[in-house]
Protein backbone atom coordinates (compact mmCIF):
# COMPACT_ATOMS: atom_id res chain seq x y z
CA UNK A 1 0.00 0.00 0.00
CA UNK A 2 1.64 3.41 -0.84
CA UNK A 3 1.38 6.49 1.07
CA UNK A 4 -1.16 8.36 -0.89
CA UNK A 5 -3.49 10.30 -0.19
CA UNK A 6 -6.94 8.80 -0.44
CA UNK A 7 -9.88 11.25 0.46
CA UNK A 8 -10.32 15.14 -0.03
CA UNK A 9 -13.58 16.90 0.75
CA UNK A 10 -14.59 20.73 0.49
CA UNK A 11 -17.15 22.02 2.01
CA UNK A 12 -18.33 25.29 2.66
CA UNK A 13 -16.34 25.49 6.57
CA UNK A 14 -14.47 22.75 5.95
CA UNK A 15 -11.09 21.12 4.50
CA UNK A 16 -11.30 17.51 4.95
CA UNK A 17 -8.56 14.78 3.54
CA UNK A 18 -7.46 10.80 4.78
CA UNK A 19 -4.55 8.96 3.63
CA UNK A 20 -3.67 5.25 3.80
CA UNK A 21 -2.94 3.94 7.11
CA UNK A 22 0.46 2.53 6.49
CA UNK A 23 1.73 2.61 10.22
CA UNK A 24 3.51 5.24 12.16
CA UNK A 25 2.19 8.23 13.88
CA UNK A 26 1.20 11.03 11.51
CA UNK A 27 2.26 14.63 11.74
CA UNK A 28 0.23 17.41 9.71
CA UNK A 29 1.89 20.67 9.25
CA UNK A 30 -0.12 23.80 7.06
CA UNK A 31 2.30 26.40 5.72
CA UNK A 32 5.04 25.14 8.26
CA UNK A 33 2.65 25.28 11.27
CA UNK A 34 2.06 22.20 13.19
CA UNK A 35 -1.68 21.86 13.46
CA UNK A 36 -1.77 17.40 14.04
CA UNK A 37 -0.20 14.77 15.56
CA UNK A 38 -1.34 11.10 16.22
CA UNK A 39 -2.31 7.72 14.32
CA UNK A 40 -5.61 8.34 12.69
CA UNK A 41 -5.12 8.81 9.03
CA UNK A 42 -7.19 12.23 8.72
CA UNK A 43 -7.33 15.35 9.08
CA UNK A 44 -9.93 18.32 8.94
CA UNK A 45 -9.46 22.20 8.80
CA UNK A 46 -11.69 25.03 9.63
CA UNK A 47 -9.34 27.62 9.87
CA UNK A 48 -8.87 29.72 6.79
CA UNK A 49 -9.83 31.80 4.12
CA UNK A 50 -12.19 31.47 1.06
CA UNK A 51 -9.99 30.45 -2.30
CA UNK A 52 -7.27 31.03 -0.86
CA UNK A 53 -4.54 28.52 -1.26
CA UNK A 54 -2.63 26.37 1.67
CA UNK A 55 0.35 23.96 1.83
CA UNK A 56 -0.43 20.91 3.62
CA UNK A 57 2.68 18.38 4.36
CA UNK A 58 1.40 15.06 5.78
CA UNK A 59 4.41 13.35 7.33
CA UNK A 60 4.71 9.53 8.64
CA UNK A 61 7.08 8.48 11.80
CA UNK A 62 8.69 6.02 12.69
CA UNK A 63 11.28 5.49 15.66
CA UNK A 64 11.62 8.98 15.97
CA UNK A 65 12.43 9.77 12.04
CA UNK A 66 10.19 11.04 9.39
CA UNK A 67 10.05 8.42 6.85
CA UNK A 68 7.98 9.24 4.04
CA UNK A 69 6.37 12.91 3.57
CA UNK A 70 2.77 13.77 1.27
CA UNK A 71 2.70 17.28 0.15
CA UNK A 72 -1.00 18.61 -0.53
CA UNK A 73 -2.49 22.21 -1.80
CA UNK A 74 -5.75 22.93 -1.77
CA UNK A 75 -8.22 25.79 -0.91
CA UNK A 76 -11.71 25.80 0.82
CA UNK A 77 -14.83 26.81 -1.56
CA UNK A 78 -14.89 30.40 -2.12
CA UNK A 79 -18.11 32.39 -0.05
CA UNK A 80 -19.29 34.06 -3.46
CA UNK A 81 -18.37 33.09 -6.54
CA UNK A 82 -16.96 35.45 -9.36
CA UNK A 83 -19.27 34.82 -12.58
CA UNK A 84 -16.58 37.04 -14.71
CA UNK A 85 -14.06 34.63 -13.91
CA UNK A 86 -14.97 31.05 -12.93
CA UNK A 87 -11.38 30.11 -12.58
CA UNK A 88 -10.71 32.60 -9.92
CA UNK A 89 -12.92 30.81 -7.34
CA UNK A 90 -11.90 27.41 -8.80
CA UNK A 91 -11.16 24.95 -6.28
CA UNK A 92 -8.20 23.02 -7.24
CA UNK A 93 -5.83 20.41 -5.56
CA UNK A 94 -2.35 19.40 -6.06
CA UNK A 95 -0.80 16.03 -4.59
CA UNK A 96 2.57 15.67 -4.48
CA UNK A 97 4.10 11.82 -3.10
CA UNK A 98 7.01 9.62 -3.75
CA UNK A 99 4.24 7.83 -6.27
CA UNK A 100 2.08 10.13 -7.81
CA UNK A 101 1.56 13.40 -8.58
CA UNK A 102 -2.37 13.81 -8.64
CA UNK A 103 -4.31 16.64 -9.63
CA UNK A 104 -7.54 17.33 -9.23
CA UNK A 105 -10.11 20.23 -10.19
CA UNK A 106 -14.24 21.51 -8.89
CA UNK A 107 -16.30 20.19 -11.93
CA UNK A 108 -16.97 22.86 -13.95
CA UNK A 109 -20.39 22.76 -15.14
CA UNK A 110 -21.34 21.83 -18.63
CA UNK A 111 -17.54 21.06 -19.47
CA UNK A 112 -17.41 17.72 -21.27
CA UNK A 113 -13.42 16.55 -21.21
CA UNK A 114 -10.19 18.06 -20.41
CA UNK A 115 -7.11 18.04 -21.91
CA UNK A 116 -3.51 17.75 -20.17
CA UNK A 117 -0.80 18.54 -21.05
CA UNK A 118 2.95 18.75 -18.90
CA UNK A 119 5.42 20.90 -19.67
CA UNK A 120 3.35 21.99 -22.99
CA UNK A 121 3.45 18.15 -23.98
CA UNK A 122 0.35 16.54 -24.34
CA UNK A 123 -0.57 13.84 -21.99
CA UNK A 124 -4.05 12.81 -22.21
CA UNK A 125 -7.71 13.57 -22.62
CA UNK A 126 -10.06 13.46 -19.10
CA UNK A 127 -13.78 12.93 -18.48
CA UNK A 128 -13.78 13.29 -15.16
CA UNK A 129 -12.15 16.46 -13.07
CA UNK A 130 -9.07 14.75 -12.12
CA UNK A 131 -5.44 13.17 -13.65
CA UNK A 132 -2.94 11.27 -11.48
CA UNK A 133 1.00 11.30 -13.25
CA UNK A 134 3.05 8.41 -12.06
CA UNK A 135 6.03 8.55 -14.41
CA UNK A 136 7.89 11.80 -13.35
CA UNK A 137 11.23 12.71 -12.10
CA UNK A 138 11.80 13.79 -8.20
CA UNK A 139 14.29 16.12 -9.21
CA UNK A 140 12.56 17.72 -12.38
CA UNK A 141 10.29 20.89 -12.20
CA UNK A 142 6.50 20.66 -14.23
CA UNK A 143 4.04 22.70 -14.96
CA UNK A 144 0.84 21.11 -15.61
CA UNK A 145 -2.03 22.47 -17.92
CA UNK A 146 -5.62 21.78 -17.87
CA UNK A 147 -7.66 22.82 -20.80
CA UNK A 148 -11.17 22.46 -21.49
CA UNK A 149 -13.47 24.35 -23.51
CA UNK A 150 -17.68 25.05 -23.10
CA UNK A 151 -20.17 26.68 -25.12
CA UNK A 152 -20.86 30.05 -24.36
CA UNK A 153 -24.68 29.49 -24.48
CA UNK A 154 -23.66 27.35 -21.20
CA UNK A 155 -21.87 30.20 -19.28
CA UNK A 156 -22.51 31.39 -15.95
CA UNK A 157 -20.51 34.88 -16.55
CA UNK A 158 -22.72 38.19 -17.24
CA UNK A 159 -23.37 37.66 -20.58
CA UNK A 160 -26.84 36.27 -21.12
CA UNK A 161 -26.31 35.89 -24.91
CA UNK A 162 -28.07 33.23 -27.24
CA UNK A 163 -25.93 31.15 -29.59
CA UNK A 164 -27.95 32.29 -32.32
CA UNK A 165 -26.84 36.44 -31.94
CA UNK A 166 -23.13 35.22 -31.27
CA UNK A 167 -22.68 33.28 -34.58
CA UNK A 168 -25.06 36.13 -36.45
CA UNK A 169 -22.74 39.16 -35.43
CA UNK A 170 -19.51 37.04 -35.88
CA UNK A 171 -21.06 36.21 -39.37
CA UNK A 172 -21.25 40.14 -40.46
CA UNK A 173 -17.90 40.87 -38.84
CA UNK A 174 -15.62 37.28 -40.39
CA UNK A 175 -18.10 35.05 -42.61
CA UNK A 176 -14.59 33.30 -43.52
CA UNK A 177 -13.88 31.28 -39.62
CA UNK A 178 -16.11 29.18 -37.45
CA UNK A 179 -19.49 30.49 -35.87
CA UNK A 180 -19.51 27.71 -34.07
CA UNK A 181 -16.06 28.42 -32.68
CA UNK A 182 -16.80 31.97 -31.54
CA UNK A 183 -19.75 30.74 -29.23
CA UNK A 184 -17.18 28.29 -27.60
CA UNK A 185 -15.16 29.38 -24.08
CA UNK A 186 -11.95 28.49 -23.64
CA UNK A 187 -10.50 27.36 -20.00
CA UNK A 188 -6.83 26.98 -19.03
CA UNK A 189 -5.64 26.44 -15.72
CA UNK A 190 -1.87 26.47 -15.32
CA UNK A 191 0.14 24.61 -12.03
CA UNK A 192 4.02 25.10 -11.65
CA UNK A 193 5.43 22.70 -9.36
CA UNK A 194 8.75 22.88 -7.59
CA UNK A 195 11.18 19.73 -7.51
CA UNK A 196 8.94 17.05 -5.92
CA UNK A 197 12.09 16.39 -4.11
CA UNK A 198 12.09 20.00 -2.46
CA UNK A 199 8.15 19.22 -1.29
CA UNK A 200 8.65 15.65 -0.12
CA UNK A 201 11.85 17.08 2.69
CA UNK A 202 10.54 16.52 5.90
CA UNK A 203 9.64 20.34 7.09
CA UNK A 204 12.48 20.24 10.23
CA UNK A 205 14.85 19.49 7.23
CA UNK A 206 14.24 22.04 4.91
CA UNK A 207 16.06 25.05 3.79
CA UNK A 208 14.10 27.89 4.14
CA UNK A 209 13.76 29.45 1.25
CA UNK A 210 15.05 33.45 0.32
CA UNK A 211 12.10 35.93 0.47
CA UNK A 212 11.02 37.38 -3.61
CA UNK A 213 11.73 41.19 -2.93
CA UNK A 214 11.40 42.13 -6.15
CA UNK A 215 8.26 41.15 -8.56
CA UNK A 216 7.42 42.11 -12.04
CA UNK A 217 5.06 41.69 -14.53
CA UNK A 218 4.51 42.43 -17.89
CA UNK A 219 1.18 42.28 -20.17
CA UNK A 220 1.19 43.10 -23.83
CA UNK A 221 -1.16 42.76 -26.79
CA UNK A 222 -0.06 42.77 -30.23
CA UNK A 223 -0.70 42.22 -33.70
CA UNK A 224 1.49 39.74 -35.50
CA UNK A 225 0.94 40.51 -38.78
CA UNK A 226 2.74 43.30 -40.78
CA UNK A 227 -0.42 44.01 -42.27
CA UNK A 228 -4.21 43.37 -40.57
CA UNK A 229 -7.74 43.79 -42.60
CA UNK A 230 -10.22 46.02 -41.42
CA UNK A 231 -12.85 43.19 -40.28
CA UNK A 232 -15.28 46.34 -40.82
CA UNK A 233 -15.84 46.27 -44.51
CA UNK A 234 -17.70 49.92 -44.74
CA UNK A 235 -14.80 51.91 -43.47
CA UNK A 236 -12.11 53.52 -45.94
CA UNK A 237 -9.15 52.02 -43.41
CA UNK A 238 -8.97 49.05 -44.98
CA UNK A 239 -5.17 47.72 -43.33
CA UNK A 240 -3.90 48.85 -40.85
CA UNK A 241 -0.01 48.50 -39.32
CA UNK A 242 0.52 45.58 -37.77
CA UNK A 243 3.35 45.06 -35.19
CA UNK A 244 5.37 42.44 -37.35
CA UNK A 245 6.61 40.31 -34.45
CA UNK A 246 6.11 37.19 -32.02
CA UNK A 247 5.75 36.29 -28.81
CA UNK A 248 8.92 38.33 -27.08
CA UNK A 249 8.57 40.14 -23.97
CA UNK A 250 11.03 42.91 -25.15
CA UNK A 251 9.14 43.19 -28.39
CA UNK A 252 9.01 46.99 -29.14
CA UNK A 253 5.88 46.95 -31.27
CA UNK A 254 2.66 46.38 -29.44
CA UNK A 255 -0.72 47.84 -29.07
CA UNK A 256 -0.46 48.00 -25.69
CA UNK A 257 1.97 47.38 -22.42
CA UNK A 258 1.25 47.34 -18.94
CA UNK A 259 4.46 47.24 -16.75
CA UNK A 260 3.58 46.66 -12.91
CA UNK A 261 6.58 46.38 -10.07
CA UNK A 262 6.11 45.26 -6.41
CA UNK A 263 9.17 45.86 -4.09
CA UNK A 264 8.89 44.36 -0.69
CA UNK A 265 12.07 45.68 -0.01
CA UNK A 266 11.10 49.22 0.16
CA UNK A 267 9.02 51.12 2.74
CA UNK A 268 5.08 49.72 2.79
CA UNK A 269 5.97 47.42 0.03
CA UNK A 270 5.21 50.11 -3.06
CA UNK A 271 3.40 48.97 -6.31
CA UNK A 272 4.41 50.73 -9.34
CA UNK A 273 2.08 50.84 -12.73
CA UNK A 274 3.69 51.68 -16.01
CA UNK A 275 0.65 51.74 -18.89
CA UNK A 276 1.54 51.96 -22.55
CA UNK A 277 -0.12 52.08 -25.63
CA UNK A 278 1.26 51.72 -29.08
CA UNK A 279 0.30 54.03 -32.43
CA UNK A 280 -2.52 52.69 -34.66
CA UNK A 281 -1.72 53.63 -38.03
CA UNK A 282 -4.25 53.41 -41.00
CA UNK A 283 -4.35 52.92 -44.63
CA UNK A 284 -6.18 52.62 -47.77
CA UNK A 285 -7.15 49.59 -49.90
CA UNK A 286 -4.23 50.55 -52.04
CA UNK A 287 -2.09 50.58 -48.68
CA UNK A 288 -1.38 54.17 -48.72
CA UNK A 289 -1.48 55.68 -45.33
CA UNK A 290 -4.67 57.40 -44.11
CA UNK A 291 -4.01 58.69 -41.01
CA UNK A 292 -1.79 58.12 -37.32
CA UNK A 293 -3.01 58.12 -34.14
CA UNK A 294 -2.88 56.95 -30.26
CA UNK A 295 -5.69 55.64 -28.09
CA UNK A 296 -5.78 57.26 -24.53
CA UNK A 297 -4.55 55.02 -21.48
CA UNK A 298 -7.49 56.19 -19.65
CA UNK A 299 -9.57 52.75 -20.21
CA UNK A 300 -6.63 50.89 -18.35
CA UNK A 301 -6.88 50.67 -14.55
CA UNK A 302 -4.98 49.35 -11.41
CA UNK A 303 -6.47 48.53 -7.97
CA UNK A 304 -4.19 47.41 -5.15
CA UNK A 305 -4.61 44.36 -3.25
CA UNK A 306 -3.31 43.57 -0.46
CA UNK A 307 -4.02 40.17 1.64
CA UNK A 308 -1.97 40.52 5.05
CA UNK A 309 1.98 40.58 5.68
CA UNK A 310 3.79 39.56 2.75
CA UNK A 311 0.96 38.93 0.43
CA UNK A 312 -0.14 41.89 -1.94
CA UNK A 313 -1.05 41.94 -5.67
CA UNK A 314 -3.19 43.69 -8.19
CA UNK A 315 -6.15 43.94 -10.10
CA UNK A 316 -6.16 45.48 -13.33
CA UNK A 317 -9.19 46.02 -16.11
CA UNK A 318 -7.78 46.84 -19.48
CA UNK A 319 -10.17 48.47 -22.51
CA UNK A 320 -8.44 50.21 -25.27
CA UNK A 321 -9.99 51.27 -28.71
CA UNK A 322 -9.10 51.84 -32.15
CA UNK A 323 -8.52 55.37 -32.23
CA UNK A 324 -9.58 55.78 -35.95
CA UNK A 325 -12.34 53.75 -36.45
CA UNK A 326 -15.40 52.33 -34.99
CA UNK A 327 -14.38 49.09 -33.36
CA UNK A 328 -14.56 47.23 -30.23
CA UNK A 329 -12.20 47.91 -27.42
CA UNK A 330 -9.05 45.04 -26.44
CA UNK A 331 -10.67 43.80 -23.45
CA UNK A 332 -9.15 41.83 -20.63
CA UNK A 333 -8.66 41.62 -16.81
CA UNK A 334 -6.26 40.11 -14.48
CA UNK A 335 -6.05 39.66 -10.29
CA UNK A 336 -3.04 38.39 -8.91
CA UNK A 337 -1.45 37.62 -5.56
CA UNK A 338 2.82 37.71 -5.56
CA UNK A 339 3.55 36.81 -2.45
CA UNK A 340 6.97 37.48 -0.44
CA UNK A 341 7.62 33.75 -0.43
CA UNK A 342 7.86 33.46 -4.09
CA UNK A 343 4.85 31.69 -4.70
CA UNK A 344 1.82 33.41 -6.81
CA UNK A 345 -1.88 32.92 -8.13
CA UNK A 346 -3.10 35.07 -11.21
CA UNK A 347 -5.85 35.14 -13.09
CA UNK A 348 -7.70 36.65 -15.70
CA UNK A 349 -9.87 36.53 -18.95
CA UNK A 350 -9.18 38.46 -22.37
CA UNK A 351 -10.81 38.65 -25.96
CA UNK A 352 -9.33 35.92 -28.28
CA UNK A 353 -8.12 39.09 -30.35
CA UNK A 354 -5.40 40.10 -30.61
CA UNK A 355 -2.00 38.12 -29.24
CA UNK A 356 -1.55 38.36 -25.57
CA UNK A 357 1.19 37.42 -24.28
CA UNK A 358 2.16 37.80 -20.18
CA UNK A 359 5.55 37.36 -18.14
CA UNK A 360 6.37 37.33 -14.20
CA UNK A 361 10.06 38.09 -13.04
CA UNK A 362 11.04 36.98 -9.65
CA UNK A 363 13.90 38.59 -7.42
CA UNK A 364 16.33 41.79 -8.39
CA UNK A 365 17.28 40.71 -12.08
CA UNK A 366 15.23 37.59 -12.37
CA UNK A 367 14.42 36.26 -15.75
CA UNK A 368 11.39 36.67 -17.50
CA UNK A 369 9.10 33.85 -17.44
CA UNK A 370 6.15 33.27 -19.77
CA UNK A 371 2.86 32.95 -18.01
CA UNK A 372 0.22 32.76 -21.14
CA UNK A 373 0.96 33.57 -24.76
CA UNK A 374 -2.11 32.96 -26.74
CA UNK A 375 -2.33 33.96 -30.60
CA UNK A 376 -4.81 36.11 -31.86
CA UNK A 377 -7.73 34.48 -33.77
CA UNK A 378 -8.98 37.34 -35.35
CA UNK A 379 -9.86 41.08 -34.92
CA UNK A 380 -13.67 40.25 -34.92
CA UNK A 381 -13.40 37.89 -32.27
CA UNK A 382 -12.58 41.49 -29.70
CA UNK A 383 -16.45 41.76 -30.18
CA UNK A 384 -18.11 41.63 -27.18
CA UNK A 385 -20.21 39.02 -27.53
CA UNK A 386 -17.81 36.63 -28.90
CA UNK A 387 -16.77 34.02 -26.35
CA UNK A 388 -13.55 35.05 -24.07
CA UNK A 389 -10.64 33.07 -23.18
CA UNK A 390 -9.98 32.27 -19.40
CA UNK A 391 -7.09 31.46 -17.90
CA UNK A 392 -5.42 30.73 -14.31
CA UNK A 393 -1.86 30.16 -12.86
CA UNK A 394 -0.46 29.27 -9.92
CA UNK A 395 2.41 27.54 -7.94
CA UNK A 396 3.10 24.76 -5.15
CA UNK A 397 6.53 25.39 -3.93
Amino acid sequence: MFFEIKNVVHQADLIYFSWNDVGGIYHVYKDTEHVYEGTVPEFSDGDFKHAKLYNYAIERVENGEVVEVIALQTSAFAEHKNKDNPLQSLVMTTIVAKTQIALSWEEMTDVEEYDVFRNDIYMTTVTTNGYIDRDFSLDETYRYTIRSKRPLSKSEDRFNISKSMVTTVFGVLNPVSSKEAAAVEVFSVMKWIAKPQELLTPIQDRLRRPNVERWKFRYSTFLADKWVKNPNILSKNHYFQGDDRGFDVNGDSFRTRVDIELAYDQARAPLTFTKTVGPSIAYSRWKQCRGQATASHEGIRLKRLDHGSGESGFHVTHAVGNPLTTAPAIDYEVQAVLRRDGTFDMTGYHDQAPHHEIYMARGEGGNWLPIHQVESKGLAWMSRVIAWQYWRCSSFE
